[in-house]
This record gives C-alpha cells, structure tokens and sequence, in this order.
C-alpha cells in the first residue's frame, strides 16, 4: 500500500494554516494553502496506522473485546481549534490523527495505561494527559497520550498522534455531548454553549466518576451533584431531547459485513439521516479522497458532518462512534444507573 507522504515543510504547513484562517477564500493565497492542509492531513495516516497497532496491541491482551479505532480530524475541529488556541499552529497540532481503546471500565484504563508505558517502541511519548485523575473543565474524563513517529520511514519521522483510553462509562458520556453539541448547534465539547447544557454535563460527569469509584473535581466534592443533576435533566427535558435526536440507521444496524476497513460518514442533522461509504483497508487513498471531496462540498451547510474513520466492521463502527448516529442508549442508562444508586442511599 502506497502511503501519502507530506511533501511541504513545517513551516509552510504553518503558514497554510495560518492563510486558512485569514485570507479571503478566492484569493490566490487560500488557494495556494489548500492542497498544503489536505496533504499535511492525509500524510498523518501512517504514523497513525503504527499506532494504532500499538495502541491495539497493548489493549487486547487487556480487554478482548476493547474497541480499538482510529480517525484523521475534521476540517471544522482542525479551524476551531486554530482559533481557540492562540498559540496553537497546524503544524503543530497534536489530534490530527487520533487512535481510541474504549475498555470495559477504569481498572482495565489504567492497565492499558501502564501497558503503554512501559511498551517497547522507537516511537517517542511526547506527552501524556490524565484526565482521569484531573478533569478537564467540561467534566471530560480519559486518558491521552501523544506519541511522535520514529520508525523506518523518514518522511514521517516526528509526526505526532494522539491516543486515547477511555473506559464505557466515560466514552458514553463523551458521545452525549457531542450528540447534544451537534444537535442544538453548540460546541459543548470546548465548554462553549448554553451554560445550562454545560454545568448539566459536568454533574453527570462527577455522578459517573462516583460510578466508577474515581475522584470527583475537588470543585464538586462537597456539592449536591445529584440534586443539580435531576433537576437540569427535567429543566433541559434531556431524554426528550436525546430521544428526538435519533437518526436513520437502518442500513448501518442490518449490515454483517465483517473486516477492516475504512468509512467516510455523512451525518446529516437537519434530516436526522447518516450516509455511509465503506472501502477496503488497501483503499486509503480513495476514501481520503472522497473525505475530502464531501468536505468540501458541504463546507457552508452546519447540518452536515464528514468523517474518516476506521472499524473492523459495520457493527463496531456503531459502536466506537455511536456520536455519528445519536446513539445515546448507553448514557441513558448509565444515567438511570445514577439515580438508582441515589435511591439505594437515600
């Protein structure tokens, strides 16, 4: 298989992002930037490839029926977040190739965690975030490491992914706010929205650590999380919301197609209706392609949504990225599981 190789410089890819962001769309400078973000993008598959073999590797032998999958960002994530972050540069950037384990729960996590540490691998860990032991600000709880490329293949040589661990309580939890975030049109993921919907999320998130017996925000300790919970969840009529929020997925739900490969999901919000196209592990190149293709053709329309992801099948597909479907089912009932604990210590 013929990888894509980056073909600009660093800095280039800098300034690329950089025109991106600022110069007017029919101007020779954005144009001249575009192919430089699409390649800088596209050349991240391989390392991201790599490490996703070390990510699954490590994870298996943990959890056997872990779900292990990888994605290149989307266009819209890679420009809110070069404006989110002042000091942030595309050349830069650490997610635009992500690999994800979701594993059964937090003693499995850490396991997985420690594995990776302590694995055997020229590629360099560049850096390493706990937000298990630390939340972010949303209430987003998991574990990320960055990793740079140091294998054989010099063109790729210190190009960065990030790998996430995250455990079945904290991925549905996760998927939650992007439905909600995708849905109403709000960027709850980078605590931007209705504060309502955000202080919502982050008690969810403090009743779901207690779940998993994990530290609570020190800013939530001694506070009623519960309580604000319920009351936010019949203010906000969540379920009512979520349950609105489903979409077709018919095709996706009947499919027994097994084997790896990769899919470009279209999402659309406005008509609650997911697209998907299935291509071969061989088939990089052409689902990059169509990626970017069905990027830039519904680049102006905020109901549409197009991602690039890989799964062994139709069915861990849903799975690993039930945001791309609305499925919330698992969040539901973990939060139902919240209120059951309530009860039983009330």
């Amino acid at each position: 298989m013929k990888w894509i190789e980056p073909k600009y410089s660093k800095e280039r890819v800098k300034r690329a992002g950089a025109s991106l962001l600022t110069a007017e769309v029919d101007s020779d400078e954005f144009q001249e930037a575009v192919p430089v973000f699409y390649n800088w993008r596209s050349s991240h598959a391989f390392p991201m490839q790599i490490m996703l073999d070390l990510l699954r590797k490590n994870t298996i032998k943990i959890d056997k029926n872990a779900l292990v999958v990888q994605r290149l960002k989307r266009v819209p994530s890679i420009f809110q977040k070069l404006v989110r972050e002042k000091n942030m540069s595309l050349s830069r950037m650490q997610d635009i190739a992500g690999c994800r384990a979701v594993v059964a729960d937090i003693r499995k996590v850490n396991k997985v965690y420690n594995s990776l540490k302590n694995s055997r691998t020229k590629n360099v860990l560049h850096k390493q975030n706990n937000y298990i032991e630390k939340p972010k600000p949303s209430g987003y709880r998991g574990i990320h490491l960055v990793y740079k490329y140091n294998g054989r293949k010099k063109p790729f040589v210190g190009m960065q992914v990030e790998l996430q661990i995250r455990s079945k309580v904290q991925h549905s939890w996760a998927t939650a706010v992007e439905v909600v975030g995708a849905f109403t049109k709000q960027a709850l993921k980078a605590s931007a929205g209705d504060p309502r919907w955000l202080e919502l999320f982050r008690v969810i998130s403090a009743e779901f650590a207690k779940l998993e017996n994990c530290k609570v925000d020190p800013f939530y300790v001694d506070k009623d999380t519960f309580s604000e919970m319920d009351g936010l969840i019949k203010e906000l009529d969540l379920f009512e919301k979520l349950s609105a929020f489903k979409v077709a997925t018919s095709t996706l739900t009947s499919s027994s197609q097994k084997g790896a490969g990769y899919f470009v999901l279209l999402l659309d919000t406005s008509e609650r209706v997911v697209e998907y196209y299935r291509y071969n592990k061989d088939q990089l190149g052409v689902a990059t392609s169509h990626y970017d293709d069905l990027e830039v053709e519904h680049k102006n329309d905020t109901a549409k949504d197009v991602v690039l992801v890989s799964a062994a099948s139709v069915r861990d597909l849903k799975r690993a990225y039930p945001n791309y479907f609305a499925d919330t089912n698992e969040f539901e009932k973990n939060v139902k599981k919240v209120y059951e604990a309530n009860k039983r210590v009330n």
